[in-house]
């Protein structure tokens, strides 16, 4: 019997080949789209659970109240916070602390002399520091080198595969020496496996803490800039835990909190959440978020149910060209469960061929799919345990068999149903109940297709206004060239020189070096009051070292006062200095209270570097720019211009017709001014936009999804409009003979699919009115929901659904009414 089913079902495949290839196709579509989003969605939460101890590691993040309530919740945290919590309590089994290079220097440069006259030289980005318990707590494989001794030392390093070969090729890195800065020798001890990208830290270097030592205070409490990592031992209550951390906390930070009038927090954050679920200031990574990562989620069942709707309607749809198959089958002997079991087999069938293409459309995109969202998650699909896992395979079967049964039984009962005497004498089989579960089906098809619609205008509106909108500076044309890490006494002359020689190249309009530039944190921040306030009065906020060309390079507006001269340049905070001068934009005028930039001008204010407090006066009042991307509010800058300092950075603005030629001139001067250092450089608005690119992986991979829902839909309005027309031939040949025109043809043909997609709309405006509020909420700076968001989406999927259509009932009209009425 299951042979004859078979054949049968083959049969009626081949017979029906186009309603067989929009149905595979369609499935096939549905299934593959829901694969790469569950595949994208798992890799997002996969995120440090490579580590062994994953359970049972938290980082310790801070949040303040009081005279530092303007200092959002901090990923890092004071250095003495680790070794503190292991020392006082018994659930802390272990602890690492890490923090960027960038901390103690401004400029990292790694040199390696093999002495064969052919030195490497490389400026370095992804260099921490790290306790030697690192490779411990973590499981970040080494590759050669001893994990528990390897960062016990002073001066050594361990480094990842791809910088052992850039270094050395071939040759063992083992104890071998890389020069930091030109004058720090550190000693290779180990090699690590690359950095998975399914980590929420990413780094090529790592140096002992013991290279650092106690000079730069990193067992204090008064430098919250370390990320701290506990080991809690299995079992320990992180509620009962974090209990004790106020006394704690008072035990150590007590009479720093009363003098400067603030309070702190401590938190045990999973180091499995970080990356979905963190958000804070200094974190290490542009981190996911956990909310778009569901919305994804949803899609992805969307486009599946999508793809299964279709199948229901048309198969619906159809039966009534099945209806006399039915009748004979019931009049020869056929009985109802055989009948079912025919066309649930026929729904197996087509949902594994439909699995089959899925398979073949996953693996042939799979590599354009990484490239697309900029992530090899193939790779991670092994890496992270989810192709290994028999349960993974199990839920892929349980799928396709519930897909399967689902999909096929409800048009297996419809047509097992049929009535031989009636569909033999050739009555018209008609079902209310059918046809207003395809209404149903269709409509709710529609509202998806909406909402994705709108939702894929309204992300893209929003990274439109984030990557162009006025940032308060120019950031076109702007050459960031990384600032000399090999200096010596004599660099500020240095600068000076180059600062000079490069004002005067033609292809040149202008050149700053600064601490820091847009587009990313502020490295340092602190306290700022007036004058003759008390320390009750602080207000926290970043410090940024600049010249007296960063104005005018950048073109940002002074609201009061000047701008800095050469003259202002001083040793900051150096005894007997009254000479220290000092710009503030807008938010800190705010903060310390003056009602306008005028009033601040000439006002003497403190701002706290380092320990000391730096009395200054201000001498001009700049306009708020975006320091950071448009999803952060203004923030507040103190801007000061010290003599004696190491830049990070130097800017370069050029003519736009001469891009190559101010490279190379730049160039020239640059090495001509800081022998022995690399020279690097890159693009401002490449670099500024950088901050938006998990963004844009969200919404490539929610345009491409929102894409792949409308066109499953759109196979599904094809094959239902065909099986709709066809019905109802012998209708339009008769409204042909009684002289219908064609345009009143196509007018009754569509009329149901506009009614629908009109309900459609009404239902689905409202929900993304709340959703979209709800997501631009996240960002300080965001567009305004304009009429066209909720026109345009609608009216985009009328012309699609007219369009698909028309392709059959235009051919339907223009048949001649003689063959369709001679049609029985």
């Amino acid at each position: 019997m299951l042979r004859n089913y078979l054949k049968i079902a083959f049969r009626n495949l081949w017979r029906n080949k186009a309603f067989s290839a929009i149905n595979i196709v369609g499935l096939a579509l549905g299934l593959a789209a829901c694969f790469f989003v569950f595949q994208y969605v798992y890799f997002e939460v996969s995120y440090d659970r490579f580590n062994t101890n994953a359970p049972n590691i938290y980082r310790v993040p801070i949040s303040y109240s009081g005279s530092m309530s303007n200092v959002p919740t901090t990923a890092a945290n004071h250095p003495a916070v680790g070794p503190a919590m292991k020392a006082d309590f018994p659930e802390v089994v272990d602890f690492v602390r890490m923090v960027g290079i960038s901390l103690f220097m401004n400029a990292s440069t790694v040199s390696y002399d093999n002495h064969k006259g052919e030195p490497k030289t490389f400026n370095e980005g992804n260099i921490y520091i790290a306790d030697a318990s690192f490779f411990t707590v973590f499981s970040y494989p080494l590759l050669s080198g001893d994990k528990k001794s390897c960062l016990s030392e002073g001066n050594s390093m361990v480094i990842s595969a791809t910088t052992a070969e850039k270094y050395f090729g071939s040759q063992n890195p083992l104890g071998q020496t890389l020069t930091l800065n030109g004058r720090m020798p550190m000693k290779v001890t180990g090699v690590f496996k690359d950095i998975p990208e399914n980590s929420h830290i990413k780094f090529d270097m790592l140096i002992s803490f013991a290279t650092v030592g106690p000079k730069w205070g990193y067992d204090e409490w008064t430098w919250p800039e370390f990320y701290n990592y506990v080991v809690l031992a299995p079992g320990t209550d992180v509620k009962k835990l974090e209990a004790k951390f106020p006394a704690f906390i008072e035990r150590y930070l007590g009479a720093k909190m009363k003098e400067l009038h603030f309070r702190s927090s401590f938190y045990l954050q999973p180091v499995t959440d970080i990356h979905l679920n963190s958000n804070y200031l200094k974190e290490a990574e542009a981190n996911g978020s956990q909310k778009e990562i569901y919305f994804l989620a949803i899609i992805g069942v969307f486009i599946l149910l999508i793809a299964w709707f279709n199948y229901i309607n048309l198969s619906t749809a159809k039966s009534m060209e099945r209806a006399k198959e039915v009748g004979l089958r019931k009049v020869v002997g056929a009985e109802k469960g055989q009948l079912i079991g025919q066309f649930l087999l026929e729904s197996f069938i087509i949902n594994a061929f439909a699995l089959v293409v899925a398979t073949v459309i996953v693996v042939s995109f799979m590599p354009l799919f990484n490239s697309f969202i900029g992530k090899d998650i193939s790779t991670g699909f092994f890496a992270t345990g989810l192709g290994q896992e028999p349960l993974f395979w199990l839920s892929v079967l349980l799928i396709f068999g519930a897909g399967a049964l689902l999909v096929g039984a409800y048009p297996a009962f419809v047509l097992s149903s049929f009535l031989p005497v009636k569909v033999l004498k050739g009555l018209t089989i008609k079902s209310n109940t059918g046809i207003s579960l395809r209404r149903v089906l269709v409509s709710f098809q529609f509202i998806l297709s909406i909402i994705l619609i709108a939702a894929t205008v309204i992300v893209f509106q929003q990274f439109h206004f984030m990557r162009n909108g006025n940032l308060g500076y120019k950031k076109d044309q702007v050459l960031i060239v990384k600032a000399p890490a090999i200096t010596d006494s004599t660099i500020f002359n240095k600068y000076r020189y180059f600062k000079s020689e490069i004002q005067n190249t033609a292809s040149v309009l202008n050149a700053t070096a600064t601490s820091d530039i847009p587009g990313n944190m502020i490295r340092y921040r602190n306290s700022v009051r007036k004058a003759n306030q008390g320390k009750q009065h602080n207000f926290s906020t970043y410090l940024m070292e600049i010249d007296e060309k960063f104005v005018p390079t950048y073109h940002i507006d002074l609201l009061a006062g000047r701008n800095f001269v050469a003259t202002d340049s001083s040793n900051i905070g150096a005894k007997g200095n009254t000479n220290d001068r000092v710009l503030i934009n807008e938010e800190v005028a705010k903060a310390l209270g003056y009602k306008s930039a005028k009033e601040a001008v000439n006002q003497d204010i403190k701002f706290t570097l380092g320990q000391d407090d730096i009395h200054c006066k201000v001498v001009g009042v700049m306009k708020n720019f975006h320091q950071r991307s448009l999803k952060e509010k203004y923030d507040p800058i103190l801007f000061y211009y010290p003599t004696r300092t190491e830049w990070k950075y130097i800017s370069v603005t050029m003519h736009g017709s001469e891009a190559t030629r101010s490279i190379a001139d730049v160039e020239t001067l640059y090495r001509k001014a800081f022998p022995g250092n690399p020279f690097e450089y890159f693009f401002l608005d490449d670099y500024f936009n950088r901050q938006y690119q998990a963004d844009s992986r969200l919404g490539n991979v929610f345009g491409l999804f929102a894409v792949l829902a409308i066109i499953v839909a759109c196979l599904g309005l094809l094959g239902l409009s065909s099986f709709v027309i066809k019905l109802r031939t012998k209708e339009i040949g008769i409204r042909k003979v009684l002289g219908a025109s064609v345009s009143g043809l196509l007018v009754l043909m569509s009329k149901d699919f506009v009614k629908l997609v009109c309900v459609a709309s009404v239902i689905a405006i409202p929900v993304i009115y709340l959703v979209a509020r709800t997501w631009l909420d996240n960002y300080a700076f965001h567009i305004s929901l304009g009429w066209a968001v909720f026109l345009v989406p609608p009216i985009l999927l009328l012309t699609i659904t007219l369009l698909t259509i028309s392709i059959q009932s235009f051919k339907a009209a223009l048949t001649n009414p003689v063959k369709s009425l001679r049609s029985e």
